[in-house]
């Protein structure tokens, strides 16, 4: 009877360990994303370079990591509609980044690149400031030459470049949107330290998203 007992509690346990195996297994898999792409912007008061690389409505992005912090940083942020996973650039270069979300660890490759100037020629009035944005993603135009006027600003773009999107902000909200794929586009009476922002497009290479700023300062 004794013996029986043992064969039958062994053969309980060989069952529970067969149900558990699988699950351990799930539960140490990691998921390997698709690799991200950022932009080195050089240095900048103009805004928080902080590059948006994936979003979770509800559940927060944990045990952040990267392999390499000298090329980029990663961080979450909350939002108004959720949690914001991005990284802070550096330099140009390639670094790993890892982090779970529910409780299941993933890893992305994440690639900087090197920023490039997008414009032909940019105006403010008929004034040109087209190289401002040879070396920054950002220009600075006076506050006190614009504040009381309406303000046009035209763009030229580059071969195989294009302005998705334009909003006129202010402290990190919009205050108007100016268009989608408009080259043309005027502000009136801006704010001191209100920012036009343009997201941009490269079609050649659909890695190299960029934006950039003109900052009324």
């Amino acid at each position: 009877m004794k013996k029986a007992a043992k064969k039958l509690l062994a053969l309980v346990l060989v069952l529970t360990m067969a149900v558990i195996a699988p699950v351990g297994v799930q539960a140490a898999s990691v998921v390997k994303e698709e690799t991200a792409y950022a932009i080195y912007y050089p240095k900048t008061n103009a805004y928080t370079n902080k590059q948006q690389i994936s979003g979770s409505e509800k559940s927060k992005f944990t045990s952040l990591k990267s392999s390499k912090k000298s090329v980029a940083t990663v961080g979450c942020k909350k939002n108004s509609w959720g949690y914001a996973l991005y990284v802070v650039a550096k330099k140009t270069g390639t670094t790993t980044i890892s982090y779970k979300l529910n409780g299941v660890k993933h890893t992305q490759k994440v690639i900087v690149k090197k920023y490039v100037n997008p414009y032909k020629k940019v105006t403010i009035n008929g004034k040109d400031i087209t190289s401002q944005f040879k070396k920054s993603n950002v220009a600075i135009v006076s506050y006190q030459k614009y504040k009381n006027k309406k303000v046009t600003i035209k763009y030229e773009m580059k071969k195989n470049w294009a302005q998705v999107h334009t909003d006129y902000c202010r402290n990190g909200k919009i205050l108007k949107c100016l268009g989608t794929f408009k080259y043309k586009m005027s502000v009136n009476k801006p704010k001191k330290n209100s920012t036009v922002e343009a997201s941009l497009i490269n079609h050649k290479d659909m890695s190299s998203d960029q934006y950039s700023v003109i900052q009324f300062k």
